[in-house]
């Protein structure tokens, strides 16, 4: 869209899809009726055996998908103890100094898991680091998923005990209680749509689940002004499960291009729907674009969980949510690929990168497999 300096200050720009778009600010008559908070859903009985109690929640959440793309999870099945404690160990893991922490960057993994050094984020200036884990059936604590084929190689990455003890464990504990729950957030999602509640399972047989752990350090004086400090955008994938410490900056735009406020309440997620549910739903569930923005007089962490189908899907419109004589509007997406080109395609110094784009030059043939079975390429580039 240009540089920023030519954009018109009445309308808002942002990333979704992976395209550059844009929405006018809408105020007085031209204003359209939309959201101007973000609802809070109690999913305390989301495990009732009650048919009517569990559809009683899911036209909640559908009412919250369709209007706003965002809502707030109180009381999920996920420990207190344990969402404190994966906080306390990835706060102790980012204040290593950065040659303990190089010792898993991120271009050590065939999908760039592990550590990523401070990069520029946002139009500002701000820096923030990560750290990621995310699908490995080499590790024993996903064997319940599925076990890695023979001549996979490993993909996330690890802290040793000796520098941050108990560090696997306690990301593993908390994956081990949002993982489930998210599985059965889309159950409820399938009741939301008017579906059968495992309507939408046979495209999670495995599937691709993320913990992209995020550190803003501190860098404003406390009287500074607010800053954008992560780009508006759309997420890919299903759904996003986002923990934020106390220090708030999280932001969702409505129809009218203004800024709604999703502060942080503790151990409630924030819940989003990204552009695998857009398309499936046809435009029905958008999804909606947000911001991280605010000062940065204290260091701010949040915990993104983030799903999206198994590999071998490909995301469409869904035939039973169609309407009769209503058209697709979105293109066929294979969901192993736009995770290859979304975690690699972007690094262009990560090695794995260097070597796809030389044995498989065609993005559109990317496969997840590739990344854990890398064995395969030649045999991929030579066929």
């Amino acid at each position: 869209m240009g540089d920023i300096s030519d954009r018109d200050p009445n309308r808002v720009y942002y990333n979704s899809g992976g395209f550059q778009r844009s929405r006018p600010i809408l105020t007085g008559p031209e204003a359209k009726e939309t959201f101007e908070e973000i609802p809070v859903i109690d999913f305390s009985e989301v495990t009732s055996s009650a048919t009517d109690v569990r559809q009683r929640l899911a036209d909640e959440v559908g009412h919250a998908a369709r209007n706003v793309g965002f809502f707030y999870v109180k009381n999920a099945p996920v420990s207190h103890t344990k969402i404190d404690r994966a906080f306390e160990l990835l706060e102790s893991f980012f204040a290593q100094p950065e040659d303990a922490k190089r010792q898993i960057d991120c271009n050590k993994s065939n999908e760039a898991k592990g550590w990523q050094p401070q990069q520029t984020v946002g139009p500002n200036g701000v820096l923030r680091e990560s750290y990621s884990m995310g699908n490995d059936y080499k590790e024993p604590e996903q064997h319940h998923i599925s076990v890695a084929p023979e001549g996979s190689v490993p993909l996330n990455q690890w802290p040793s005990e000796d520098t941050i003890p108990g560090f696997r464990k306690a990301i593993y504990d908390y994956y081990l209680e949002v993982y489930p729950f998210a599985k059965t957030l889309i159950q409820i999602f399938s009741l939301a749509l008017g579906l059968d509640q495992t309507e939408l399972d046979q495209y999670f047989q495995q599937p691709l689940a993320d913990i992209t752990a995020q550190y803003y350090p501190a860098h404003q004086a406390p009287d500074s002004n607010p800053l954008e400090l992560l780009s508006p955008h759309a997420d890919f994938g299903v759904v996003t499960l986002l923990l934020q410490n106390d220090v708030p900056g999280l932001e969702v735009l409505n129809a009218n291009g203004i800024w709604i406020p999703a502060p942080p309440m503790p151990y409630t997620f924030v819940v989003n729907t990204g552009n695998y549910v857009e398309a499936w739903t046809n435009g029905r569930w958008p999804a909606t674009v947000h911001r991280v923005y605010g000062k940065l007089d204290q260091p701010r962490f949040s915990l993104p969980f983030f799903v999206s189908p198994s590999p071998d899907v490909v995301v469409k419109p869904l035939r039973e949510l169609l309407e009769d004589g209503e058209r697709p509007k979105y293109e066929e997406r294979n969901v192993g690929q736009r995770q290859v080109k979304g975690q690699i395609g972007s690094r262009h110094n990560h090695p794995m990168t260097k070597l796809l784009r030389r044995v498989v030059p065609q993005e559109e043939d990317w496969r997840w497999e590739m990344l854990y079975q890398p064995h395969l390429l030649p045999r991929v580039a030579s066929s």
